[in-house]
């Protein structure tokens, strides 16, 4: 039955019926017939999908008939219990949240040394930047690692879409010559000049999407797309969508319908909940976009789009020179194109826990309600029910009166075989009770920590994998917006520490297409295990001296709080020390205030002293640099010591204003408590909370080599 769409285009549309040509019904037999050959080489890829995804989707006692292809329902008994303990779906779930918890650090290596490609290759990696969140890519991961995880593979298809974008003034053409001399006509009747017309059009964007190997087809003798030959993209889309697009699009039929006998077409319209696949698929046409490699009989390549039979479009080169198309996959096999899923190895335990628990459940139905034992037409069956306390009568004339049969027990060894099966499906799929954030009881932090990171390894084939995936779309992104971006644009992208950043970049200005993911970025971290082991090795000294402004910060900043009110580049204080920069540099000084924040102002400054610009600087500038270094180390020193630097304003009791600090301090500062050495002597006890206390003993207080006198305090007598 024909859809309300296909009847208002059947009524609107043209009855010039179109006759293609021999060589375009060539072409289209040639793309179906590749496409066809793909289908029957990958028949085993995708019942495999099919089981995985009816298992993630919780549908595991559907069945496929092979008759009707289709997935079918049992319709068991009332009493038959089909429980369904969906151990598939967190574990999908665990492992895809892992894969894509952190974003992918991006590289663009610069054409060559010279500073002008240094600074492109920096804003090439704020394009991608931009482009990532524009384009929403963290989801398409997501997306991604889902079919990874069912199918074992997954496919990007990075393209340019012309109609996207935003729109801009192409060109103004002037619609009449009078235009132009108007103003030399003395006329009175001379005729106004028409407006000029301003033609606009899209700018274009990169494209993002993603598919299955439902949506996919390749070369059966490829082992990777780098070797295969060619491969094509099975689409169906909306009558509507093909008709806006082709101009010969208007004689595919109006009520034209794919008939569903694809088995990849079966598996997405089934996992997307649409039944009735003994119909049609309603208003869609199954186009077919093909990609083939240069080879004798096509030099430059070929590409070929056909939808309803009908050639669209064809080309004797590739778009784009070669695949748009990039592959992830999760357990590779050598040799072999596709990969294998998690699911696929865990449906058997999956089955079996299902099995096991749906026969206690009955075992236990059974000993509610047993079955009973009575002699044919002594009793009448509606009368045996589960209700407490009935009343059977039965036929006196039978030997013996009805009587219940008491099920058998159950076996011991029936839950121990449930508690099996789970174990094998975390012993298979590499996600346990740490890769979920669970942790032993009696498990110290340091030891949660040490098994998370043993975890994460066994993600690493994993994510190089989609490593290498974002790795070619960062570089055909880069290579699209090079070739195909006509105008400036804007670029908005959110900098270190969430600052903003806004600048205009031209297509120019991608100057290489070099891009390097840093590798195992993408690895799951733990912040909290991490910064515990940073602030042990700040208090035993590891790191330097922690009394040093410059370890306080350096701590800070590898225990990532950056952005927090430990540090941050858009502080008031940090903005206010980089001002205090450039005025030094242009030769001019500045008084160090005691209320500033020291340690900003040291980090500042030592930054800076370490560039070559301070090197250039004149020896007198230089010297009045380290003046002011030397007196923000005073003042941090004397805050260390307890000294209040706003004692030297308003006094201290007894004290007048402008007292020197030192002698402030001697009335104000609170006296410290001091730790002597042990009883029968021996070093001074270690710092407390920080490092074993062997490592304590041993290095001190302050840190590793630094004697408690240097610092001014006394452990007691000596």
């Amino acid at each position: 039955m024909s859809s309300a769409i296909a009847k208002e285009y059947k009524d609107k549309g043209s009855k010039k019926p179109y006759i293609p040509s021999i060589r375009e019904k060539e072409r289209v037999s040639y793309v179906e017939e590749q496409y066809q050959l793909s289908e029957a080489a990958k028949l085993r890829v995708v019942k495999d999908t099919w089981l995985a995804v009816s298992f993630f989707s919780g549908r595991q006692w559907s069945t496929y008939n092979r008759v009707t292809r289709l997935l079918e329902e049992p319709q068991p008994p009332s009493w038959r219990v089909r429980m369904i303990l969906n151990y598939v779906l967190p574990t999908v779930e665990t492992l895809c949240g892992k894969l894509v918890e952190n974003r992918p650090g991006v590289t663009v290596l610069p054409a060559s040394s010279d500073d002008d490609d240094i600074e492109a290759a920096r804003q090439s990696e704020r394009l991608i930047e931009h482009l990532w969140h524009d384009l929403n890519m963290q989801v398409k991961l997501h997306e991604a690692s889902k079919w990874m995880a069912t199918s074992g593979t997954a496919f990007f298809k990075v393209w340019w879409d012309p109609e996207a974008g935003s729109e801009y003034e192409s060109e103004a053409i002037e619609l009449d010559e009078a235009v132009e001399r108007y103003e030399e006509l003395t006329d009175e009747d001379a005729p106004e000049p028409k407006k000029t017309k301003r033609l606009y059009q899209k700018t274009g964007a990169p494209v993002v999407d993603v598919l299955s190997v439902l949506d996919v087809g390749w070369d059966p003798g490829a082992k990777d797309i780098e070797t295969a030959r060619w491969m094509v993209h099975a689409n169906p889309m909306h009558i509507d969508q093909v008709r806006a697009m082709w101009k010969k699009a208007k004689h595919v039929a109006a009520d034209y319908t794919y008939v569903a006998d694809e088995y990849s077409a079966q598996v997405l319209k089934d996992f997307s909940y649409n039944v009735g696949y003994e119909e049609k698929n309603t208003d869609r046409v199954l186009c077919l976009e093909y990609f083939e490699r240069p080879s004798p009989r096509h030099p430059n390549g070929y590409y070929a789009i056909t939808c309803g039979g009908l050639l669209m479009e064809e080309s004797e080169e590739l778009p784009y020179g070669d695949f748009p198309f990039v592959m992830a996959r999760h357990i590779t096999a050598p040799g072999r194109f596709s990969g294998d899923g998690i699911v696929k190895h865990i449906i058997a335990p999956q089955k079996a826990l299902n099995k096991a628990v749906s026969q206690r459940i009955e075992n236990k139905d059974l000993h509610a309600m047993p079955k009973w034992r009575a002699e044919k037409g002594s009793i009448d069956k509606s009368q045996i029910t589960d209700q407490p306390g009935e009343i059977i009568v039965y036929n006196r004339t039978a030997t013996r009166p009805p009587e219940p049969l008491p099920p058998p027990p159950l076996s011991p060894e029936h839950r121990l075989i449930e508690k099996e099966q789970i174990d094998h499906i975390e012993a298979i799929s590499g996600i346990s009770d740490v890769s979920r954030g669970q942790a032993a009881a009696g498990s110290s932090g340091r030891l949660v920590g040490l098994l998370s990171d043993l975890d994460q390894t066994k993600l690493g084939p994993t994510v190089r994998e989609l490593e290498a995936a974002v790795e070619k779309i960062a570089r055909l992104m880069l290579m699209y917006w090079r070739d195909f971006m006509p105008i400036e644009q804007t670029i908005k992208v959110a900098g270190k520490d969430n600052i903003p950043e806004v600048f205009s970049f031209h297509a120019s200005q991608v100057r290489s297409t070099d891009v390097r993911i840093v590798a195992n970025s993408m690895l799951p971290k733990h912040p909290s295990y991490r910064r515990e082991q940073i602030m042990q090795m700040f208090q035993v000294g590891i790191l330097g001296d922690p009394n040093d402004p410059q370890t306080k910060m350096a701590a800070r900043k590898m225990m990532e709080f950056g952005g927090s009110e430990f540090e941050g580049d858009d502080s008031k204080d940090r903005q206010y020390a980089r001002e205090e920069n450039h005025v030094l540099m242009n030769g001019r000084q500045t008084e160090v205030q005691p209320w500033e924040d020291h340690v900003v102002h040291i980090d500042e400054l030592m930054n800076f002293m370490k560039s070559v610009d301070y090197r250039l600087l004149s020896p007198d500038i230089q010297s009045n640099f380290v003046q002011h270094l030397a007196m923000h180390y005073y003042y941090e020193s004397q805050a260390q010591q307890g000294v209040p630097w706003w004692q030297e304003y308003v006094g201290a009791p007894g004290m007048p204003p402008g007292t020197p600090p030192e002698e402030v301090g001697e009335l104000v500062q609170v006296p410290q408590p001091v730790a002597g050495p042990p009883e029968g002597g021996g070093p001074p006890p270690g710092l407390m909370g920080g490092g074993t206390p062997e490592m304590n003993q041993a290095m001190g207080t302050r840190g590793p080599g630094v004697a408690e006198y240097e610092y001014g305090f006394e452990t007691g007598p000596r």
